[in-house]
C-alpha cells in the first residue's frame, strides 16, 4: 500500500486538528481521525510501531509521519491540557475483558514512555522539591519529567549519557551520599523476562524437589544449583525441611532471578516500571499505594501519599501498557563490519573473547523454551499473552536454523559476581554488596555509550580494565594483549549493535 505524501498528510492532520477542537469538551476521547472512541487515541497515535522499513527513505518517511501525529496531539493538549495523559488512562479491566489489542497497548504504552508529566497528572510529591539532582531515601528525586528524557541512546528504549545519572538513595543534599546509576538500555526486555522466569522456576524445582527428598529419606541432601548451564552454588536441605542457602552464591536466597537493575534488583519489567516512575517521576501507582510504607510514598495518608492533591496518579492499566511497550522492545543485532579485511579479524575476536574468560560471565547465548510473554495485573486472572518472536518490535528474534531453538544472544549469565574494588561501591543497595553487580547483557552494547553503573567508562577498554574480583583473570589477559592482538576484541564488541533506525525526536 502506498504511503500518502506528506502534503495530503500535513492537510489530513489540520482538518483532524479542525475536528478535534470542535469537539474539545471531550478531548481525552478524541482519536487522530476525529472520532470518539473507546480506545483512545492509542491505536493510531503513530508516536511508535513495532514495524521496521528495510529502505532507508521508507524508515524516514515513517519517521516524519510519526513526528507530524505528535505535533498535531501537542495543539490536542493545547485546547485541552491533560489530553496526551487522560488519553493513555486505560482501565486494567479492559485490557483483561480483551478490549485491547496487543499493538495498541504497544502504542499506548510508547505514548507514556515520551510522556512529559506535570504536576496537574501527578508529578513530584509535596514533600519533595519541583527536581532533585540527589535523591532523598527511597523517595527518589523525582530527576527527570519523562521516561525519554533518559532512555534516548541508541533508538527507543535506549542507554543515557554520563549527564544522565540519577544519584538514588542518597541525603537529598551531595552526590557523595548517593548511589549513581546510569540509565541502562531496555532493548530486548521481553526476552530477558523471560529467561529470569525459566531461571527461577528451574532453581525453584530443584530446590522443592531436594526438600520432598530429604524429608522422606530423612536426611539431609546437597544440591548444585544449576539452570541453563549457568551455576548459582549449591543449596542444603536438612530432613526436618530447612534450608541452608550459605553456598548459594550469584542470587538471593528465594532463588528468584532478578534480571532488571545493575544489581539484579528486580524479578519484572512491571516491578522495575513502577520503581522508575516512583523514584524519577514521583507518579505512584495504584499498586504501590495499596501496599508501599511510607519511607517510599510519602506520609500524608490515604489516597494521595505523597500530599500533591492527584490520586491515582498511575493506575494498574498504564503499568501493563508501559510493560507491554518494554517488553516488546527490539532484538539487538550482531552486525559484521563492511570491510571485507575485517571479517576475519571479527572471527579472531570472538574467540579471543572466549579463550580470555570473558564468556564465562558474559555467556554468548541462552535458550528460551517459550517466545510467549504472559502478562496480568496485579489482581488479575486473565492474561495476556504476547507471542515475542512474531509480535515485538523489528528486528526480532528467530529461531536457529539448524535447531529450532529460540537463543538469546544476550551475552550475560544474569548473575550477580564480584566485580573487584575498582568498581565496588562503599555500601550495599537494597540487600545486595557493594562489590556485586548482574553481569550486564553486552547485546547493543555498541550504541550505549558510556558504560558501567555509574558510566565512567567513555570505551569499552576503560570497562574492561575496570574489572576485577572474579572477572581479574580475563581482565589481566586482555590487558596483557598487544593493542593489536585486542583489536579484533574490540571490532567483536563494536558489532553488537542495534538496528538502524530513523527516529525524528
Amino acid at each position: 500500500m502506498k504511503r500518502p505524501s506528506f502534503a495530503a498528510l500535513s492537510l489530513a492532520l489540520a482538518a483532524t486538528a479542525a475536528l478535534a477542537l470542535a469537539a474539545c469538551d471531550n478531548a481525552e476521547q478524541i482519536n487522530p481521525i476525529g472520532v470518539t472512541s473507546r480506545a483512545s487515541p492509542a491505536e493510531t497515535l503513530g508516536v511508535a510501531t513495532t514495524d521496521l522499513p528495510a529502505d532507508v527513505k521508507e524508515q524516514a518517511l515513517l519517521a516524519l509521519e510519526q513526528d507530524a501525529y505528535r505535533r498535531e496531539h501537542r495543539f490536542l493538549d493545547a485546547i485541552g491540557p491533560g489530553h496526551l495523559f487522560r488519553a493513555t488512562r486505560v482501565d486494567q479491566a479492559e485490557i483483561d475483558q480483551g478490549l485491547w489489542l496487543t499493538d495498541q497497548l504497544f502504542q499506548l504504552g510508547a505514548q507514556l514512555f515520551q510522556q512529559t508529566f506535570t504536576s496537574d497528572v501527578g508529578f513530584g510529591g509535596k514533600d519533595l522539591p519541583p527536581m532533585a539532582r540527589f535523591h532523598h531515601g527511597r523517595r527518589g528525586g523525582p530527576d527527570a519529567r519523562k521516561c525519554t528524557a533518559c532512555h534516548w541512546r541508541g533508538g527507543p528504549g535506549g542507554a543515557g549519557d554520563a549527564a544522565d545519572n540519577a544519584y538514588l538513595d542518597g541525603d537529598g543534599d551531595s552526590q557523595s551520599s548517593a548511589l549513581a546509576r546510569n540509565p541502562p538500555p531496555l532493548h530486548g526486555a521481553g526476552w530477558v523476562e523471560l529467561l529470569g522466569r525459566e531461571m527461577s522456576e528451574e532453581l525453584w524445582s530443584l530446590r522443592d524437589g531436594a526438600s520432598s527428598f530429604a524429608q522422606e529419606k530423612g536426611y539431609s541432601v546437597d544440591i548444585a544449583l544449576s539452570t541453563k548451564g549457568v551455576s548459582f552454588g549449591t543449596l542444603t536441605v536438612h530432613a526436618d525441611g530447612s534450608i541452608d542457602t550459605s553456598k548459594v552464591v550469584g542470587v538471593d536466597a528465594d532463588l528468584t532471578i532478578k534480571p532488571f537493575g545493575w544489581k539484579g534488583s528486580f524479578a519484572s519489567i512491571r516491578d522495575a516500571v513502577e520503581d522508575a516512575l516512583l523514584v524519577h517521576h514521583g507518579m505512584e501507582s495504584d499498586y504501590l499505594v495499596s501496599t508501599a510504607g511510607p519511607e517510599r510514598i510519602g506520609s500524608h495518608g490515604g489516597l494521595d501519599p505523597d500530599g500533591d492533591g492527584v490520586t491515582s496518579e498511575i493506575s494498574e492499566g498504564q503499568v501493563t501498557a508501559l510493560t507491554v511497550f518494554l517488553a516488546m522492545q527490539e532484538t539487538p543485532q550482531e552486525v559484521p563490519p563492511k570491510q571485507p579485511d575485517f571479517v576475519p579479524r571479527l572471527a579472531e575476536g570472538i574467540a579471543k573473547f572466549e579463550a580470555i574468560g570473558c564468556a564465562k560471565c558474559h555467556v554468548p547465548s541462552l535458550a528460551v523454551r517459550s517466545p510467549i510473554f504472559n502478562l496480568a495485573g496485579r489482581d488479575s486472572t486473565a492474561v495476556l499473552a504476547i507471542d515475542l518472536a512474531a509480535e515485538a518490535a523489528m528486528p526480532r528474534l528467530a529461531p536457529d536454523l539448524q535447531t529450532g531453538t529460540l537463543k538469546v544472544r544476550l551475552f550475560s549469565d544474569l548473575k550477580r559476581h564480584d566485580v573487584g574494588k575498582d568498581l565496588a561501591e562503599a555500601r550495599e543497595d537494597r540487600g545486595v554488596a557493594g562489590n556485586l553487580f548482574l553481569t550486564r547483557p553486552l547485546w547493543g552494547i555498541a550504541r550505549s555509550r558510556p558504560y558501567l553503573h555509574d558510566a565512567h567508562a567513555p570505551t569499552l577498554e576503560d570497562a574492561i580494565l575496570l574489572h576485577g574480583g572474579e572477572a581479574q583473570s580475563a581482565r589481566d589477559a586482555y590487558a596483557a594483549l598487544t593493542d593489536a592482538e585486542r583489536g579484533p576484541i574490540r571490532i567483536f564488541l563494536t558489532s553488537l549493535t542495534r538496528a538502524r533506525r530513523m527516529v525524528v525526536p
